[in-house]
């Protein structure tokens, strides 16, 4: 079973390669990655990461595509890493600025997480959030995930390195 959204007009689906520009296209606005770790050096950064992604093998990344009616790209959302002990994932999410502000990314980071816990068999979801990304941390606290502890210094943001979140929901 897949995860679904309940709001009409928006669908989650595999992640495609066709998916790619259009994720490439948002992910390139300053304000979509502003507060991410995300090095896009072009397109080719992307591939990988739709390629490892298969939804249906319970050890392997899992990233949907949220989309509207027409099949327009709105979003991401799922795992990109697979934990082995205890069993879990860690999720990710992110949206066109476009659609910001409408409840999409808490409402599909939900469902995925949901997802993983049932039908992956994950014990725990993890999360990260930028230490300045208030509406990350938001999504994850609607959610159900709750704050573990900062992380300082965890990843590179635009060559710096940041302080990060841990957050985590559990079965």
């Amino acid at each position: 079973m897949m995860p679904a959204l309940a709001r009409v007009g928006l669908h989650l689906r595999p992640m495609a390669m066709a998916d790619a520009p259009a994720w490439f296209a948002y992910l390139s606005l300053p304000e979509a990655v502003e507060h991410t770790s995300w090095r896009l050096d072009g397109i080719e950064t992307l591939y990988p990461q739709i390629a490892a992604s298969n939804p249906f093998r319970a050890d392997a990344p899992a990233l949907f595509a949220i989309v509207d009616d027409l099949d327009e790209l709105v979003g991401t959302v799922g795992f990109h890493t697979v934990l082995d002990a205890p069993r879990g994932g860690e999720i990710a999410y992110n949206l066109h600025p476009a659609h910001w502000g409408r409840g999409i990314a808490s409402e599909a980071c939900a469902a995925v997480a949901q997802w993983g816990l049932e039908q992956r068999g994950y014990r725990r979801v993890e999360a990260y959030a930028l230490d300045s990304n208030v509406a990350s941390q938001r999504v994850l606290d609607k959610c159900g995930f709750r704050r573990v502890r900062l992380e300082p210094g965890l990843r590179a943001v635009r060559g710096q390195p940041r302080d990060f979140w841990l957050y985590r929901r559990e079965a």
